[in-house]
């Protein structure tokens, strides 16, 4: 991988600790809390062989007894939420053979027990209609490969609320999950960031997000593409007379949009899941090699609460033993008190 993945909580950390979820109504389905966990060594090797009684979980400070569930007694539903709309019509080229990555993620061939299974949503201001979940993702191929282009929004947090709402529906034995390729912030969503995550939380769903400037993609298709009457720029007047047609706007809009916080990463950290940045096939590529050894080899730890207070629970999981191990656990749920 060449970019190290981020996690991290910033701004929504502190937005979701404070009041603006107090009046929130919860509703949850069952108090089995399912917590994947990823183990490394501080050189990023994945660690193994660890068991239940080598982890201590806490919810909200209180130890938990943790059940460590075989990972194929819990398949995976993923939804692959790709935009389509806005910069990303820019990165298409990456995506060729994403039809491909995404197979190897699944793992399983059509036909096992419990393969695990995935459903394809496009955004752009909205999301569009999704397809069934399927094991055999080539069918999807075309699809995939070569996405219509959307029209100029990038509604992610719209995109994700739907992606939940796809996923409620699967079974509830089934590890649920989107894979997450957009640019690194909203744009136009109904869906506010605090619901999204409060979702996440009630139904056990991770995001990974891939995520790409949406600045940087903009400024590099100007380049290629403008033709716009624009007053000529000469380019490093040094090494010659190389001259571009630019529109000054964009650089301005650009140093703008790059004020904004990756809410896509933060969205990710919270849920438990992880997040890497790409610019073309290669990197993206790279990071999803890095994703699905990842989502293979993470623990998959459950508990049953101790505690039925209605709210937001926060998690903490560390290892008795080897507090010199990283570990990357989701860091909260949302629990309404059962009748």
């Amino acid at each position: 991988m060449t970019k190290a993945a981020v996690l991290k909580s910033g701004v929504l950390a502190a937005v979701l600790s404070g009041a603006a979820f107090a009046q929130t109504t919860l509703h949850t389905t069952t108090t089995l809390v399912v917590v994947p966990t990823l183990v490394e060594t501080a050189g990023k090797e994945l660690v193994f062989s660890l068991k239940a009684d080598d982890f201590v979980l806490t919810d909200n400070g209180v130890p938990q007894k943790v059940m460590l569930e075989d990972a194929s007694s819990r398949p995976l539903s993923l939804v692959l939420l790709m935009q389509t709309g806005g910069a990303a019509r820019g990165q298409f080229p990456s995506f060729a053979n994403l039809d491909t990555m995404i197979a190897s993620i699944l793992g399983p061939a059509p036909g096992d027990v419990t393969p695990n299974k995935v459903s394809v949503v496009n955004f752009d201001s909205r999301p569009e209609a999704a397809s069934p979940f399927t094991s055999d993702v080539a069918q999807w191929k075309d699809a995939i490969d070569h996405p219509d282009a959307g029209n100029s929004g990038a509604a992610v947090f719209d995109g994700l609320e739907y992606a939940i709402g796809l996923l409620k529906q699967q079974p509830a034995n089934m590890r649920r999950a989107i894979l997450l390729i957009s640019q690194e912030h909203d744009d136009g969503s109904h869906a506010k960031a605090k619901d999204v995550v409060r979702d996440l939380g009630e139904t056990n769903t991770a995001v990974y997000s891939m995520t790409f400037s949406a600045e940087k993609t903009t400024l590099r298709q100007e380049f290629r593409h403008s033709s716009h009457p624009h007053p000529p720029i000469t380019i490093n007047p040094a090494a010659g007379s190389f001259l571009g047609y630019y529109d000054l706007s964009v650089p301005l809009n650009a140093a703008i949009g790059a004020m904004h916080k990756n809410m896509s990463a933060e969205i990710a950290a919270l849920s438990g899941g992880e997040t890497s940045s790409f610019d073309n096939a290669v990197e993206l590529g790279d990071d999803l090699n890095v994703l699905n050894n990842h989502i293979r080899n993470r623990y998959i730890l459950s508990f049953y609460p101790t505690s039925q207070t209605t709210g937001l629970h926060t998690i903490a999981v560390r290892l008795v033993h080897h507090p010199e191990l990283l570990v990357s656990a989701r860091r909260n749920y949302w629990l309404e008190a059962q009748p």
